[in-house]
């Protein structure tokens, strides 16, 4: 269990004679502005803090919006916010109660490196002899969901190399199976790590498919799609990833058709430290599209007749 900010209660006894009571009852959400001051419940960190408001009378402060559903142990073990009157607080691991505060003199304070007006106490539930400090504008930590953002922005999606058989600048024809693939290098889980204090966020983003657009239509393939091998390749070999023409290029702008394929990634992401969620996803995102271009025509058969059928 972390200790930072802790101070047991037997060892400021010498000087008090009684337990500071806890404040039963579930804190609220804003409390009144007093002295231009408001206690209220931190939406991101579960912690109790102290804020700076405006004292127009009772009630005076803004609510706080409704905090996260479900926060994490730093073991990784998802469990609600709240439990009774207290609220789940990673940096301290355990639920923080709202306790009333020791006098300015009470030796406490010194202890912990801190003063009534720099911050307040709360107790643990694991521990009810254990007073945490926590200093006014403590940092919260960061939204996991915003450094995966961060994480993916910092990386570069593959641009697929297209490859094609029939192979530019040879032509393809009509009713001809045509052969598309990437280099399988480029069909491979990517992964990125952004660190901020005690947070760590790690994005995978995974290719789900890969879509080809052929000029006159698509194809959507779930792999990197096979090489053909001239020459290797032996009858009737087939592969996941083909598109057969059924009209020529002869009418296109330079007389080809264009092709592109871009590929949709699956993003999603772990946090390790200090976390508001163990894991989620950023959904599937489509990376930018490599180009070529292929000259499809059609073959003609020629009927010749033998010769004496052509002299009667």
């Amino acid at each position: 269990m972390r200790s930072r900010g802790r101070v047991t209660l037997a060892a400021a006894l010498f000087a008090t004679a009684a337990l500071v009571t806890m404040v039963s009852g579930t804190p609220p959400a804003a409390a009144a502005c007093v002295d231009g001051q408001e206690t209220y419940l931190d939406p991101v960190t579960g912690e109790i803090k102290t804020r700076v408001c405006d004292s127009g009378g009772p009630g005076g402060g803004t609510a706080e919006p409704s905090g996260p559903t479900a926060c994490v142990r730093s073991t990784g073990e998802v469990i609600p916010c709240s439990s009774g009157s207290g609220r789940w607080s990673f940096t301290h691991d355990c639920y923080l109660f709202a306790t009333e505060q020791p006098g300015a003199s009470d030796p406490r304070w010194a202890t912990a490196g801190g003063s009534p007006e720099a911050g307040r106490f709360y107790t643990c539930d694991d521990d009810p002899q254990l007073w945490i400090y926590i200093a006014n504008g403590e940092e919260a930590p960061p939204d996991p969901a915003i450094l995966a953002q961060e994480a993916l922005g910092a990386v570069q999606l593959t641009t697929p190399t297209l490859q094609l058989a029939p192979a530019p600048p040879a032509k393809s024809y009509v009713g001809l199976e045509t052969w598309m693939w990437m280099p399988q290098g480029q069909w491979a889980p990517l992964i990125n790590t952004v660190t901020a204090g005690a947070t760590s966020v790690t994005v995978t983003i995974e290719p789900r498919w890969v879509t080809w657009n052929m000029g006159p239509g698509s194809k959507v393939c779930y792999d990197a799609g096979r090489v053909w091998q001239v020459g290797q390749m032996p009858p009737g070999s087939t592969t996941s990833c083909s598109y057969t023409y059924s009209r020529v290029s002869d009418f296109q702008p330079d007389g080809v058709w264009p092709v592109s394929a871009a590929i949709t990634w699956r993003v999603s992401w772990t946090c390790a430290g200090n976390c508001l969620a163990a894991a989620g996803s950023l959904g599937e995102i489509e990376g930018p599209a490599g180009t070529a271009g292929l000259v499809v025509a059609e073959r003609q058969s020629v009927n010749v007749l033998p010769d004496e059928t052509r002299n009667r």
